[in-house]
């Protein structure tokens, strides 16, 4: 069983920072890049990779669901986003939507992920579940 803690949310336009030694968390000075795309899922990391700013995995979780800063919500992963540059983001949805692998989110979902990061370059993709869990073992 894996764990989301929720970082950004649609309600904090600006990039939202964990500081770990308070457990809390405070605005940068610039737009988050879900603002400034339009989308709206929460955005964090699993939580039993790490905490930032040391090494972990971020994730965008694909509700509709209203969540606060901090908060841990149970998860399956379901997809990945491959960079690059190795930094990888996870497709997770809530445990209790059922939901195995990035095939199966609606069109409408699949269109925000892209809006999110439209541009894929050389050796970057969409992955499903199968990759990710792939990613995960090999951190990479």
């Amino acid at each position: 069983m894996l764990h989301m803690i929720v970082e950004q949310t649609r309600h904090y336009p600006m990039r939202m920072v964990y500081d770990p030694a308070t457990k809390t968390f405070s605005e940068r000075d610039h737009r988050s890049l879900c603002a400034a795309r339009g989308f709206t899922r929460p955005y964090g990391w699993i939580s039993e990779s790490g905490t930032p700013p040391e090494p972990h995995w971020d994730c965008i979780l694909m509700s509709d669901d209203e969540f606060e800063l901090g908060d841990e919500v149970e998860i399956e992963v379901i997809g990945v986003f491959r960079r690059s540059d190795g930094d990888h983001k996870y497709i997770v949805a809530q445990t209790e939507r059922n939901i195995r692998d990035l095939e199966e989110l609606s069109p409408e979902e699949m269109d925000a992920l892209h809006r999110l990061y439209p541009r894929v370059g050389e050796g970057e993709g969409w992955f499903g579940r199968e990759e990710a869990l792939y990613c995960m073992e090999h951190h990479q």
